[in-house]
């Protein structure tokens, strides 16, 4: 299921069965998935295609799972710019994830580097925004 996050024509029907039908934020925010399926999705964060990482990244943030914590911290590494924006929201956005915090300080400490000297100027905004959200000000 995972694998068909990848290819354009089956990507909606994948994410529907991945989420239980519901597609988007609103209708999953917060919904707690199956564990075999949160164990698919963070076995999506190592896959090949960046548009599958970047997909399952946005699933963990809107199905939160504290496994998932340390697949997402790598993809803050990942070389394309999309998945490492998505990484930082999926650890630092808590619109779906109320209560639930993940960004410890040495994630913290990964994100404020981002901020700081990411090659591309939308994953230093997306990381100073979630510093931001934190009340970070180192």
């Amino acid at each position: 299921m995972v694998e068909r996050l990848g290819i354009g024509s089956e990507r909606f029907h994948a994410a529907l069965e991945l989420t239980d039908g519901r597609i988007g934020a609103r209708a999953n925010r917060g919904r707690t998935l199956s564990d075999a399926k949160i164990e698919a999705i963070i076995w999506g964060l190592g896959h090949d295609n960046a548009v599958v990482r970047r997909c399952c990244l946005e699933f963990l943030d809107q199905h939160p799972s504290a496994a998932a914590v340390p697949s997402i911290v790598r993809c803050l590494d990942d070389p394309v710019p999309r998945v490492r924006w998505h990484a930082v929201h999926a650890l630092i956005c808590d619109v779906c994830k109320p209560g639930v915090q993940y960004a410890d300080h040495a994630i913290l400490e990964r994100i404020r580097a981002l901020a700081s000297a990411d090659p591309s100027a939308k994953v230093r905004r997306q990381a100073q925004w979630g510093l931001d959200q934190l009340g970070d000000r180192q």
